[in-house]
């Protein structure tokens, strides 16, 4: 009986692939989980007329072995990954590989989108060996059933690329991925090799965009016959595209608030398409089509920005609005939401600036407010202090409401001693209000021990803090322990590990819009940074010092990292500054709101009665 089942397989391996391809097996056999769709029930490739080519070109009937999209989010690009996997696996058996950045959003794609998906078609569902549980699919790792598998992978471990070879490789979200995996190599060139056994292969490449240059679905989308979809203008019929400097709109231009509908100025013959006439443009029987852009490619790359989400999913208006409150951010000196807005919805990489600025410029920052004098309209006082072997440099900076900053003062001192006088003395405003430091942050990078000690001693306001380059999120908190006996005891100390990558960029983009601000005569407004009037070209110095550069691996990908713009660049304030950017945040400047004045008393510095908390170890 086995050696039957067995030659039954092995016959049936040798059979012609049948002549189906992942568009129609969708529109035949796909339905949408509720679970993981707005639209539940029965997959319709007209719904998403411009994915039938994609999805089509994944077929085996097609010969094209790599096919990338570079896209924009609600325009079906998930469904495409999942109709080509669980197309191979019902109709196309063989081995396959699907890989996302992290094993935690491996996990949850497999648990929220691709096992819901499968358990929608029940003929695919019944090829698959039973998981350990009845809601479960297959194992944790992997997907079996007759004639091949689907491995789960992920792309910083390197056990996904050794040993196996796989007919189907399904890199999703590649933006994400690490430029090297273990000193091995890029993950996307070792999953692609993976499949080098199978002339037959399909390797399908995803992902918004992040930032131009080091972008890797940039990089694959340039290594393509770059597609754009042409669809007929409803009113002179010629061919055209979706593109964002096409689109009309007025707005309030304080506000930034859409003030009417949205639209689009066709190319051509100039007249205005309401979006409803986007569903007839986009239908492929009235002419619509994939045009590339760098025809004869042996690869096929495919452009698809959010504009052309269909009727009830993502209007041009959410667009727009949106787009207007990244373009305010971003004049207000915040880029990041004009970053996500362009990767997410123009599906374009983002491209950023990185021009060494004049010193003088920096200059231009002064206002006529003398050293030590508190600016008005301020909230708060903070301090920062960065540590050298045997001096401190520091910037005590103002934060007002409507997130403005202002240097109080800055310099440098040789004793722990002056420092504390610094940030425990009171600070005047023009109108004889009095200030203390709110929060006091020190760089423990160097005298480690020391900073932790005087912290505790002030813990009132010192946090000692650590720049990191490569993390996720702005900052981590943990906790400051101490070997005694061997043994770890906490301290009852917190350490600030920041992102020192993300808080430059915060201050670099605010001090250009500073400086265009100052140029126009317009310092006087939310969100600038300001110097005291007596601020020198020592302190320019230091505030030029950096630069973002291009940096190039050893695979040849290119990053932008900050760098000194020469090797003995003093750099002391610079930092200051960014750990005093890092302290508006942790206090939430930009969301504070001035309320009515009320008399507050007068504040306390406490020294903390345990004299030194190192002596207990």
């Amino acid at each position: 009986m086995s050696a039957l089942v067995y030659t039954r397989a092995f016959l049936q391996g040798l059979e012609p692939d049948p002549l189906i391809t992942v568009s129609e097996w969708a529109d035949r056999f796909r339905y949408l989980p509720k679970e993981s769709s707005a639209e539940p029930g029965k997959w319709r490739t007209q719904r998403f007329p411009f994915l039938r080519e994609i999805m089509d070109a994944l077929s085996p009937q097609d010969p094209t072995t790599e096919i990338k999209l570079i896209k924009g989010t609600q325009i079906g690009g998930t469904e495409i990954a999942n109709n080509f996997l669980m197309c191979y696996m019902d109709i196309y058996p063989s081995p396959m590989l699907l890989m996302l950045p992290t094993e935690t959003l491996m996990k949850k794609h497999r648990t929220m989108k691709l096992i819901p998906s499968i358990k929608s078609v029940p003929r695919l569902l019944a090829k698959i060996k039973p998981g350990k549980t009845k809601s479960d699919v297959g194992e944790t790792t992997m997907m079996e059933f007759p004639g091949g598998s689907l491995m789960f992978g992920y792309s910083n471990s390197t056990a996904n690329f050794r040993s196996l070879s796989f007919r189907v490789v399904c890199l999703d979200d590649v933006d994400g991925y690490p430029d090297d995996v273990n000193g091995e190599g890029s993950p996307i060139v070792l999953a692609k090799n993976r499949a080098d056994n199978f002339p037959n292969r399909k390797i399908y490449i995803n992902s918004t965009p992040t930032i131009k240059g080091i972008s890797h679905i940039e990089r694959e989308y340039e290594d393509s016959d770059q597609r754009e979809y042409y669809m007929p203008c409803p009113f002179c019929k010629e061919l055209i595209k979706f593109e964002k400097e096409n689109f009309v709109y007025e707005y309030d231009e304080k506000s930034y608030e859409l003030t009417s509908d949205v639209r689009y100025k066709c190319p051509e013959c100039g007249e205005l398409i309401e979006e409803y006439h986007k569903t007839w443009m986009m239908d492929e029987k009235n002419g619509a089509k994939w045009i590339p852009q760098n025809p004869g490619h042996p690869y096929k790359g495919y452009r698809l920005p959010s504009y052309y989400s269909p009727i009830g999913f993502l209007s041009w208006e959410k667009i727009f609005r949106e787009y207007l409150k990244a373009l305010k951010a971003k004049n207000e000196g915040d880029d990041r939401k004009l970053k996500a807005w362009v990767n997410t919805r123009d599906a374009s990489p983002y491209e950023e600036h990185h021009e060494a600025r004049p010193e003088s410029d920096i200059l231009l920052l002064k206002r006529d407010i003398a050293p030590g004098i508190v600016p008005p309209n301020t909230a708060f006082l903070v301090m920062s202090v960065d540590v050298q072997l045997d001096h401190f440099w520091y910037e005590l900076r103002a934060l007002q409401y409507g997130n403005s900053k202002h240097v109080v003062r800055y310099g440098r001192v040789e004793s722990w001693v002056e420092l504390e006088d610094i940030f425990s003395a009171y600070y005047e405003d023009k109108d004889g209000n009095k200030y203390m430091v709110k929060k006091c942050a020190i760089d423990s990078g160097y005298r480690t021990d020391e900073v932790y000690e005087f912290c505790a001693m002030h813990s009132n306001v010192c946090i000692p803090i650590k720049g990191a380059e490569k993390m996720i999120g702005p900052w981590r908190v943990s906790d400051v322990t101490k070997k005694k006996d061997g043994i770890s005891i906490a301290t009852g100390l917190k350490l600030y590990t920041i992102n020192t990558e993300y808080f430059k960029d915060m201050l670099h983009a605010n001090i250009d819009r500073s400086i265009e601000a100052a140029k126009e005569a317009e310092l006087d407004q939310n969100n600038v940074l300001t110097l005291h009037n007596e601020a020198t070209e020592e302190f320019a110095k230091h505030y030029t010092s950096e630069v973002k550069a291009e940096e190039v691996n050893k695979n040849g990908v290119v990053k932008y990292v900050w760098k000194k713009r020469y090797s003995r660049a003093p750099n002391h304030l610079w930092d200051c500054g960014v750990y005093n950017t890092f302290l508006g945040e942790l206090l939430g400047i930009r969301f504070l709101r001035k309320s009515v004045k009320k008399r507050a008393p007068k504040p306390k510095h406490v020294m903390n009665s345990v004299a030194n908390y190192m002596d207990e170890f």
